[in-house]
């Protein structure tokens, strides 16, 4: 019997956030404030799909939950990793990024799980080593493609837009940010496959 990812993602992400909670009061009384709401979670490119439960003793998360949410989040693995490492960042919809309903609620969990004293980077990747290999592979294969389609799709629409609408030069800012979103992502995609031969390697040894 193959294990559902959306339970085993579900079960790892309860365990690391209540975790943390116990180590952190302040985090769990901000938690308490948003007792009854319904988070939902979308990964694209993994096909994880997590719902919340924040509650008074901390939160609950389940998979396949197909029951109403307060608000919506879906994202990109590495757009929703960078979400919780930039402090600064506001949660809203842009890019890869759609938050569908009470966006308050969302920037407010958002700000809790930030606050946490959790590597997210460490702490899932030493959890990767309880997922059954095959479920492994799935996953970065799926994000490696993922990531590499994004990638793909940023350099066609350089081409595209030199190809036909090169005539007409976008001011220096935006260009200069629209370079730096291109690297940005092509060192995303980079560390991605780094991890994976690492994962590989491990999983070869074993």
């Amino acid at each position: 019997m193959l294990l559902d990812k959306n339970l085993f993602f579900a079960a790892t992400f309860e365990t690391l956030l209540n975790q943390a909670l116990r180590l952190d009061p302040h985090s769990l009384q901000a938690l308490r404030k948003l007792a009854g709401k319904i988070i939902g979670l979308t990964i694209n490119g993994l096909g994880l799909n997590i719902t919340l439960f924040p509650n008074q003793q901390g939160i609950v998360v389940m998979g396949n939950y197909d029951g109403e949410m307060d608000v919506q989040v879906t994202g990109a693995p590495f757009t929703l990793l960078r979400l919780l490492l930039q402090t600064n960042t506001t949660l809203t919809s842009r890019g890869d990024t759609v938050v569908t309903g009470e966006i308050g609620t969302a920037q407010q969990f958002l700000q809790i799980l930030r606050q946490l004293d959790i590597d997210w980077e460490e702490q899932f990747a030493q959890r990767l080593g309880d997922m059954p290999t095959h479920l492994i592979s799935r996953l970065f294969k799926r994000t490696h493609h993922y990531a590499r389609e994004r990638l793909y799709s940023v350099q066609d629409n350089i081409s595209e837009y030199l190809q036909e609408e090169g005539r007409i030069l976008p001011a220096p800012a935006e260009m200069d940010d629209f370079l730096n979103a291109v690297d940005s992502l092509r060192e995303d995609v980079e560390r991605l496959e780094q991890r994976v031969r690492r994962l590989q390697k491990y999983f070869n040894t074993i």
